[in-house]
């Protein structure tokens, strides 16, 4: 599926330009963090990346991949990877891509960048 957001075509691999990774990607984890848990609704929330960095992956550099996370909690972040995505999903009834969509939308048109 192709997004077009910001005169540019988005598609299932999030290939953009990187300069707007560059710009935006560790911004948007700020962003994340500073959301409650789209789960439980507590008011602390770790950045759960649904694309996966990697095991031994520097987090703190720009990367595409950051535009994946979603806010969860400790617990709710620990209980995704004891029992996986699906069983999570199902369990608490909720699209994680559908609410990391939501998410991204909504700061792009924070910055200004989508109306």
């Amino acid at each position: 599926m192709e997004l077009p957001i910001a005169g540019k075509t988005w598609n299932r691999g999030f290939e953009m330009n990187n300069k707007f990774i560059e710009e935006h990607s560790l911004e948007y984890v700020d962003f994340i963090r500073s959301k409650q848990c789209c789960v439980s609704g507590n008011s602390v929330a770790d950045p759960h990346h649904l694309h996966a960095i990697g095991m031994g992956a520097n987090r703190q550099k720009p990367n595409a991949r950051h535009f994946t996370c979603v806010p969860l909690s400790r617990d709710m972040h620990t209980e995704l990877h004891q029992i996986g995505i699906d069983r999570f999903q199902t369990k608490y009834k909720i699209d994680l891509w559908q609410e990391a969509y939501y998410f991204f939308i909504n700061f792009l048109v924070q910055k200004g960048i989508v109306e």
